[in-house]
């Protein structure tokens, strides 16, 4: 999808400059052509035809008045034009999938949320991804040929050297193409990219990045992911595969191990996700007969991470006992993630850190007694600035990103 120039080429060095200037309207909200060429130390000239460009060809800028003349010819200011410019983010979840269409500064103009069963069956899906696109263009009433993107959150290991989800956990999806038949039913620029750094992207462009450029986003939802942001960049590994946290072994020697979603023994996955709470619950109820959990078993044959949640609020002794087990591993897990990458911070999200204020006490407790202590240096845990929308909105950022740097 990127364009490539040989570097050295005056079609490279332009579009090293196009990408500077454009970035450099959209962070300062408005600016003069004369401010411009003031911090990105360009030409007058230069920065003349690349704003030209960028109002009349790109359509990504557009003036918007004249500033107050300090002597000499009044200043031209100019604007981001995200207004006029649209896109749909998805969040490609097990249980549901939420869409949003908005323009490229965030704005929403439809959204809508999709419950599905949980499936494996990739094509099903794909047809009710189609069934909601075509929705949200109905909804927002703007015309297909003005969408400048799709941006897909979804989970699995997802190669970036070929764009395919190598194998899904959740889904069970293996060696699936998920841009494919989007881009080919749509005819727009299709972007696909992992559920954790997704959401880690969303709060770089629209929540905490306006702050700080290097943190790890946890993703504690159904399963345990971790999007990784380095110097206001994403950070992929080799082919894209950075992050799994979730896949990294917590218990060695014990009885009745479990078998994780992705194959291997007593991950994260097992004890601290979604899926691992409901399992637990149910391992351990027997052992607790006057737990309030036992109602909701003997109700619904099951016990949501959710109801766990609620009787561990509540001060239900198997709830608590699970929740802190899944702290305890998950704090560990964090310290180790923080002594590696040493981050600014770390940002918590995803449904279960929903479970209250205690979860996340419990798991930064568990964080400042493992990890390094250098009282020099302060590494923050905070909760995700964005909650449920994060992912949807770095579906949104996937397009943004490619637009800013004239890749699409």
């Amino acid at each position: 999808m990127e364009k490539l120039f040989p570097k050295g080429s005056a079609q490279y060095i332009n579009r090293l400059n196009k990408i500077k200037v454009l970035n450099l309207i959209r962070e300062s909200g408005e600016i003069s052509r004369a401010d411009i060429v003031k911090l990105t130390g360009l030409s007058a000239p230069t920065i003349t035809r690349i704003v030209a460009s960028l109002i009349k060809n790109e359509k990504l800028a557009e003036q918007v008045g004249i500033g107050d003349s300090k002597g000499g010819r009044p200043p031209m200011i100019v604007r981001f034009n995200g207004e006029n410019n649209y896109v749909i983010g998805i969040d490609w979840g097990r249980t549901h999938i939420f869409g949003k269409l908005t323009n490229l500064n965030a704005e929403p103009l439809a959204e809508l949320d999709v419950k599905t069963e949980a499936s494996t069956d990739f094509e099903s899906d794909l047809k009710k991804v189609f069934r909601l696109i075509e929705k949200l263009l109905k909804k927002s009433g703007i015309d297909k040929s003005q969408l400048n993107g799709i941006g897909i959150a979804a989970a699995g290991f997802i190669n970036k050297k070929t764009n395919l989800v190598e194998y899904s956990p959740n889904f069970k999806w293996t060696n699936v193409d998920v841009r494919k038949p989007i881009l080919e039913r749509f005819n727009v620029p299709v972007i696909v990219d992992n559920v954790s750094r997704v959401m880690a992207l969303g709060e770089l462009h629209y929540g905490i990045g306006e702050k700080l450029k290097d943190y790890i986003f946890i993703n504690v939802g159904y399963g345990i992911g971790s999007g990784i942001i380095m110097n206001g960049k994403p950070f992929y590994g080799f082919d894209g595969a950075s992050g799994e946290i979730g896949h990294t072994r917590v218990l060695y020697n014990q009885r009745n191990n479990r078998i994780c979603s992705c194959g291997k023994m007593d991950c994260l996955e097992c004890y601290s996700s979604g899926r691992g709470i409901e399992e637990s619950a149910i391992k351990m109820i027997e052992h607790y007969p006057e737990s309030s959990l036992n109602d909701v078993y003997n109700k619904y044959n099951r016990i949501s991470a959710h109801k766990v949640a609620i009787a561990a609020r509540a001060g239900d002794n198997l709830a608590l006992s699970i929740m802190n087990q899944a702290a305890e591993y998950l704090g560990i897990a964090v310290a180790t993630m923080a002594n590696t990458f040493n981050p600014a911070a770390i940002l918590l999200g995803g449904k279960i850190m929903k479970s209250g204020d205690y979860f996340v006490n419990k798991i930064e407790e568990v964080f400042n007694r493992e990890k390094l202590q250098q009282p020099e240096r302060e590494i923050k845990i905070v909760k995700s600035s964005l909650g449920d929308e994060a992912a949807v909105k770095g579906a949104i950022s996937l397009v943004l990103q490619e637009i800013l740097n004239f890749n699409v």
